[in-house]
């Protein structure tokens, strides 16, 4: 079994410019594979969500089997409504108009299987089981922070973006953002303008331009880094899909810092995300009296760190402080300037990770139940690897020499038995 924490290049591409009807296409995918072409289609049968996914990959090992089970197999997992639902949408499931859309615009398919999959994603509660990518998502994407705040941002606000998202990229860190307008175009803008890399998270598919006048922005984004979505070809934006788009970019990147935003801000909701995910979330302080200051500072008087240049937020996370050898045009660090730090209120829950208490030895582990027969070797395998303190699926996986869908399944199987117990962040632990 490979190793999941190996990575590789995605699919097979060219950098051929395409012209078409409708857009501009700059490079040329492989077809999907029969394996890549069941994980879309199960994915497309409506109320398969992450969870009933990884259960049926458990029962029935791959996507390919749960597609050719019988009704009354697959009853005994999801119930009567849904496995008659599986059963018409292996035939009748658009599989291949989303493959033609694909070819057409340069889209690769990324799945939980794939070595390019972010494994910081799959640690997340409910990862998305698929990505569209166009472009290419690559090891240099394992360090990212994400850049978010108000698409009605003031002229202060564009500048520490845009600020921020270059001193990021010229140090070798990918900048993950929205592609909104405002605060997220102005930290993608930075980052390419330092030669760095950046990935755009959508809340429609990959074929769709919104807004509509960052057409040529995610055109330079395609050719300079990737821009993904967890939804199918053809999907238009809707309010009720952002959030979804929130948690990815939260989700894989280590820290997400708020530009600009007022209390009522999504980007609230992606720093909330981000401290659910156990990442750690900065905010750049703003004028006081301001509304796009509120959110900011709401964020630092619950315990997110204050940033006044790039430095504060490498330290924290132990990224590379220096330039990046890629990177020739050198980056001037510019001092953010802000009000006095308040102190944290004692009634506040901190967003950011407190620092580690001084090494104790920790008293020893009670013994851990032997596994009853029942149990797989993958899953004695997958219990073996499991710490008192919670590990998290790529630690398990790598341990295991699993791939991330089959060390999900194992949990999932071991979860039901009473064996596994689950933690905050998708840190997994013996019962």
């Amino acid at each position: 079994m490979p190793d999941p924490r190996r990575r590789g290049p995605p699919q097979q591409a060219c950098l051929n410019q395409i012209d078409i009807a409708r857009d501009s296409c700059y490079s040329c995918v492989m077809p999907l594979t029969d394996e890549q072409r069941d994980w879309l289609a199960l994915t497309l049968v409506p109320g398969v969500g992450t969870a009933l996914f990884i259960r049926l990959l458990a029962r029935f090992h791959s996507p390919s089997n749960v597609l050719r089970a019988s009704r009354s197999a697959l009853e005994d997992v999801v119930g009567p409504k849904l496995a008659q639902r599986i059963t018409q949408y292996a035939d009748v499931a658009d599989a291949d108009a989303q493959q033609r859309a694909m070819l057409e615009y340069g889209v690769t398919l990324v799945t939980m299987e794939d070595p390019s999959y972010p494994l910081r994603l799959a640690e997340i509660y409910d990862p998305p089981l698929l990505l569209f990518v166009r472009g290419a998502l690559t090891e240099q994407d394992e360090h990212c922070v994400a850049v978010v705040g108000t698409r009605r941002a003031s002229p202060y606000g564009l500048r520490m973006a845009e600020k921020f998202g270059r001193e990021l990229a010229a140090r070798g860190v990918t900048v993950v953002s929205g592609l909104a307008t405002g605060v997220d175009t102005a930290a993608h803008r930075g980052a390419l303008s330092a030669g760095g890399r950046t990935i755009a998270v959508l809340g429609n598919g990959v074929d769709v331009v919104y807004p509509q006048q960052n057409a040529d922005l995610m055109d330079q984004i395609t050719r300079q880094g990737a821009v993904i979505s967890q939804f199918p070809m053809g999907t238009k934006p809707s309010p009720g899909q952002f959030p979804y788009r929130n948690r990815i970019i939260s989700g894989m990147s280590q820290g997400t810092l708020i530009v600009e935003a007022p209390l009522s801000s999504g980007a609230l909701i992606t720093a909330r995300q981000a401290a659910e995910q156990g990442r750690e979330v900065f905010a750049v302080p703003g004028q006081v009296g301001i509304t796009n200051s509120q959110g900011p500072h709401a964020l630092i008087r619950e315990g997110a760190k204050l940033v006044e240049t790039v430095e504060d937020i490498l330290v924290e996370l132990e990224l590379p402080t220096e330039l990046a050898a890629s990177i020739a045009a050198p980056v001037q660090s510019e001092t953010v300037e802000t009000p006095a730090r308040r102190p944290v209120p004692s009634n506040t829950v901190p967003l950011r990770r407190e620092p580690a208490a001084p090494s104790v030895t920790p008293p020893p582990p009670p013994p851990r139940p032997a596994a009853p027969e029942s149990v797989s070797p993958a899953e004695k395998a997958v219990l073996s690897a499991l710490t008192a303190e919670g590990s998290y699926i790529d630690q398990i996986a790598q341990v295991c020499r699993l791939s991330i869908s089959e060390a999900l399944s194992a949990l999932t199987l071991l979860e039901l038995k009473g064996l596994v117990r689950q933690f905050s962040g998708k840190r997994f632990a013996p019962r």
